[in-house]
């Protein structure tokens, strides 16, 4: 079971990152957009080697291994996409958005308590560490996106665009904690269920979010 969820993965992955590829690297697009992609890419790998591992080995190591900078790397681009010149461009550092900032802290603040309890059932190891280094990159990415799905929207709609967006990126960041979770705790039906769950948002990132770019350029 285990081999063929991560099998259904790596495909959802491979699919959405082609599809991605086929519609925004044909032409000139912004930046923004293909940093999304890049993400899902660096996901589609990720997964790749962890499906290779388990068809191979049996079993995926519990530690470090290359399939970590995967979920790292495609967190870091969705944050990347977000952070400066986007940041900027919603919320300016004023007073006027200080509720919005301190709301958004509620979704690092779940990564964090995901975290916690998973160090509470797991003690500490090079598995704690490994993915204490996977939450924190996150909990950053999670905190932009909840601040673009409930601050106000700017001139041209750009904001509310990308609201879907940013909130299938923030359940998808809760997914994979969840998936951390459950390496702790056996649950083979909240598995599948989570699995399942996160085949289907790497299926809609790019779907979801072509749609947010037209609603933004026209």
């Amino acid at each position: 079971m285990e081999k063929h969820l991560f099998l259904a993965l790596t495909i959802s992955a491979a699919v959405g990152f082609g599809y991605g590829l086929f519609r925004f690297f044909r032409k000139k697009s912004a930046l923004y957009i293909k940093m999304i992609v890049y993400g899902i890419g660096c996901a589609m790998l990720g997964r790749l080697f962890e499906t290779l591992q388990l068809f191979s080995n049996g079993s995926i190591h519990s530690g470090f291994h290359v399939g970590v900078l995967g979920v790292v790397g495609s967190f870091l681009f969705f944050y990347s996409s977000n952070y400066g010149q986007m940041a900027s461009l919603v919320d300016d550092g004023s007073k006027t958005f200080r509720k919005y900032r301190l709301i958004a802290l509620a979704a690092p603040a779940v990564v964090f308590g995901m975290y916690i309890f998973y160090f509470c059932l797991t003690g500490f190891c090079e598995s704690t560490v490994v993915c204490g280094i996977e939450s924190l990159v996150i909990a950053q990415s999670s905190y932009f996106h909840l601040k673009h799905v409930i601050i106000p929207d700017v001139d041209y709609g750009v904001i509310r665009s990308l609201r879907t967006y940013n909130l299938l990126a923030l359940v998808y960041a809760f997914l994979c904690m969840a998936e951390i979770l459950l390496t702790a705790i056996r649950l083979p039906a909240c598995t599948v269920i989570v699995y399942v769950l996160m085949c289907i948002a790497l299926l809609a990132f790019v779907p979801v979010l072509e749609g947010g770019v037209k609603k933004w350029t026209t």
